[in-house]
């Protein structure tokens, strides 16, 4: 009894060519590419977000902590030299590096142990160059009847995240923003704060933050009533 003998075209039928090999690879490497660049992209912009979400914190703190001092600012017509508001425009860094101070009855800033915490203190606040060549937020507290700030005692940094500081003045007679302020035998009845971060990524533009605050204590001194956002 003999076999049949399959035909040698049936025969090549039983496997795969190289060339579908070839083609099933490119697929599938293909495919994995984009599942790769795909997580890749998504992680990528999850870190983004979280780090943006990590620097925003931390601005948001040293804005309300910057908004409750300025706030309860407090100013006596018996010795206006020595509670007036003071700013030095400053530059440090690629970012603004303003310090500005101003007698304040706020504790925030201070540590629970400060002297200063319970009553009347001038204080610094401003953005210096740490120990470690690195710039930060700096804050220092003195006795609200010092002449000028007394820099001889290291401050302590509230946070190197946020880096830069600007803050202009409103200038009523002008109805616009000053960088400077030579009035030092008074105070601002409206400051704009300006915070400013190092972005996410390499390229992005840095994160700012922006607010404007005005000081209650102002109009008794100014003679200004208060503004209405028609007025900015």
């Amino acid at each position: 009894m003999s076999w049949p003998i399959r035909p040698a075209a049936h025969r090549a039928q039983a496997g795969f060519t190289l060339i579908e090999v070839l083609v099933a690879l490119t697929i599938l490497v293909t495919a994995l590419t984009i599942v790769y660049s795909t997580v890749t992209t998504t992680l990528k912009g999850w870190k983004a977000g979280t780090d943006a979400m990590t620097e925003l914190h931390h601005s948001y703190f040293v804005m309300d902590q910057i908004v409750a001092a300025l706030r309860s600012t407090a100013f006596f017509d018996s010795a206006p030299h020595l509670y007036g508001f003071r700013l030095e425009a400053n530059t440090g860094g690629k970012f603004p590096a303003d310090r500005m101070s101003w007698v304040t009855t706020s504790s925030a800033f201070l540590p629970v142990d400060s002297p200063w915490a319970d009553g009347l203190h001038r204080v610094v606040v401003g953005v210096e160059r740490t120990s470690e060549g690195s710039y930060g937020v700096a804050v220092r507290a003195m006795p609200h009847l010092s002449e000028e700030p007394d820099d001889s005692e290291d401050p302590w940094f509230v946070t190197t995240r946020v880096q830069g500081l600007r803050c202009r003045i409103y200038d009523e007679e002008t109805t616009s923003w000053m960088d400077e302020w030579e009035d030092t035998n008074a105070v601002p009845s409206l400051v704009e704060i300006t915070l400013y971060m190092d972005a996410p990524e390499p390229y992005d533009p840095p994160i700012r933050m922006v607010r404007a605050i005005e000081i209650p204590v102002a109009p008794a001194v100014t003679g200004i009533v208060s503004f209405t956002e028609s007025d900015l």
